[in-house]
């Protein structure tokens, strides 16, 4: 069959072309004297502060101390965007999001993007299919909309394609590297990885209309975030009970952005628009309530139980679907609080504990809220404890006094992008016996920690850590999340949270609204 050639006529809107974008960042290389602070930097927290090195380095056979020292000394010959891949891989080899390298301006706050995304559904014949899902209207062209189907990737089959990129992404567990390998296809995040090595993709994909065709897209560069006229972080850098993919939080923003309808976003107040949505579904000829939580990267705990308390008290007696599916986490006491809220009786929150290293000791000794921590960080000498004893951040009963609680079933659905504070909610759900949870894979994405900057850091450890250039930074898992009741001690990094039960996606969840998947959670909430 003939192939016909196609390209958009129009750029995706509020966005720079990659090249430009790389031109302006070369305009002020990086001195070789910040590139060694960073490397020296790099150090002294993963092995001083970093909680789970010794997971990492028997789960995934990486040192990367060594690499670091490795780093430092062939450093002087190479470019900046070779400098940055090397401290980025570093960091990516430890297999954990919360724990990363973040690049200087002007990489920061900003996500490179070909203006569509990619959904994996299969077959009733086993077969996987990726389709486009959603698409910026400006790029719609000759059948390339949604449901176009994708078959290779720069000349490479899709499948393949996504095999490698998964291979090249910071997952925790198998599920976690496949999502994410499908979803850094089309987004990336500047601040937490290298940008893309090519500047566009040439794409062959069948049409709706069974036609197939070729097109070339060009990545473009769009901020995440816009506050006082510069691009930030989406992510708050001095928040001390964070539990959050900041990477994957700024790729989020960037898809509402491009592809959230606005009446989608009217039903909540300003604060929550884009975090937390509720409607009524009727499925199965019953009705049930439907709430879907985008993120948990709120302000306060307090106001985000009461906006979803408000939503919950209009939900069917018959039951409720909780949606956290790509949920990149945010603030702990809000996601362990939204668990108070579809509880009858008092929830066990999760445990944090601290490494028992001199610099974690000095933390505890000097931050009044560590104190709890201390005197097993300091009996770790005599015991050879790795970890000091844990204890919960928050009180969710307390968070949520007076609130009035969703007591009718419930069923939690996740996805392998599901992380940090979306994991912990998933395995609080799960532990705390409030209905089963159903996968579109079998595991969470694997996020076990609350996680602190490099800035926030330095507030308490000043001797230890120094400024960082041009807004460079770090972020690193500082106390690792461990389960509760049946899963007493078990940790949720790597391992996530298991569904109960999967659901595959089908074509119709992918180009509708979930039909299969909504209808395959009324079943089991019936």
């Amino acid at each position: 069959m003939s192939t016909t050639v196609a390209q958009p006529t129009h750029t995706l809107p509020d966005s720079i072309g990659l090249d430009a974008f790389l031109e302006r960042a070369a305009d002020d290389p990086l001195p070789l004297a910040d590139r060694y602070r960073l490397v020296a930097a790099a150090r002294v927290l993963l092995e001083e502060l970093y909680v789970h090195l010794p997971l990492k380095r028997a789960m995934h056979a990486t040192d990367p101390v060594q690499r670091l020292r490795l780093l430092e000394r062939r450093l002087r010959p190479l470019s900046e965007p070779q400098f940055h891949a090397e401290l980025a891989g570093v960091f990516r080899e430890l297999r954990d999001l919360h724990t990363g390298y973040q690049l200087p301006d002007p990489y920061r706050g900003h996500v490179a993007t070909l203006g569509f995304l990619v959904e994996r559904y299969v077959a009733p014949d086993g077969r996987p299919h990726h389709i486009v899902s959603k698409i910026d209207r400006s790029l719609a062209h000759a059948g390339f909309d949604v449901g176009a189907e994708l078959e290779t990737w720069n000349g490479v089959p899709i499948e393949r394609t996504i095999e490698r990129n998964a291979a090249a992404q910071a997952g925790s567990n198998p599920d976690a590297r496949l999502a994410r390998g499908l979803e850094a296809l089309t987004l990336r995040s500047l601040r937490t990885g290298p940008p893309p090595d090519e500047r566009w993709v040439l794409l062959t994909y069948r049409t709706r209309a069974g036609r197939r065709r070729e097109t070339r897209l060009p990545w473009r560069v769009r901020a995440a975030e816009w506050r006082a006229g510069r691009a930030q972080d989406p992510v708050p850098t001095l928040a001390t009970s964070l539990g959050i993919d900041a990477g994957n939080e700024a790729t989020r923003q960037i898809k509402r952005a491009l592809f959230a309808p606005p009446q989608a976003r009217r039903p909540s107040p300003r604060a929550f628009r884009g975090v937390v949505a509720y409607r009524t579904l009727r499925l199965r000829g019953r009705s049930y309530g439907y709430l879907r939580i985008f993120s948990f990267n709120v302000s306060g705990a307090r106001l985000f139980a009461e906006q979803l308390a408000r939503m919950v008290a209009r939900a069917p007696s018959e039951g409720l679907i909780v949606d956290i599916r790509g949920n990149p986490g945010g603030h702990v006491p809000a996601a362990e609080s939204a668990l108070q809220i579809l509880s009858g009786h008092p929830v066990v929150p999760v445990s944090f504990s601290l490494p028992t290293t001199r610099s974690a000791l000095a933390l505890a000794r000097s931050n009044p809220s560590f104190r709890v921590w201390t005197s097993s960080i300091r009996d770790a000498v005599e015991t050879g404890e790795v970890h000091s004893q844990g204890f919960p951040l928050t009180d969710p009963e307390a968070v949520t006094a007076g609130l009035p609680r969703y007591t009718g079933p419930k069923i939690l659905i996740t996805d392998a992008l599901s992380y940090s504070a979306a994991d912990i909610f998933a395995a609080g759900f799960q532990d705390n016996d409030l209905g089963p949870v159903l996968g579109t894979a079998w595991r969470s994405g694997g996020g076990g920690a609350n996680v602190w900057t490099h800035e926030l850091l330095r507030v308490w450890l000043p001797e230890l850590l120094g400024e960082l250039p041009r807004g460079a930074g770090f972020r690193v898992a500082l106390r690792r999340a461990t389960r509760t009741r049946g899963n007493v001690d078990v940790p949720l990094e790597d391992l996530g949270v298991q569904a109960d039960e999967v659901h595959e996606l089908t074509e119709r969840d992918v180009t509708g609204r979930n039909q299969d998947l909504l209808t395959a959670a009324a079943a089991l909430l019936s």
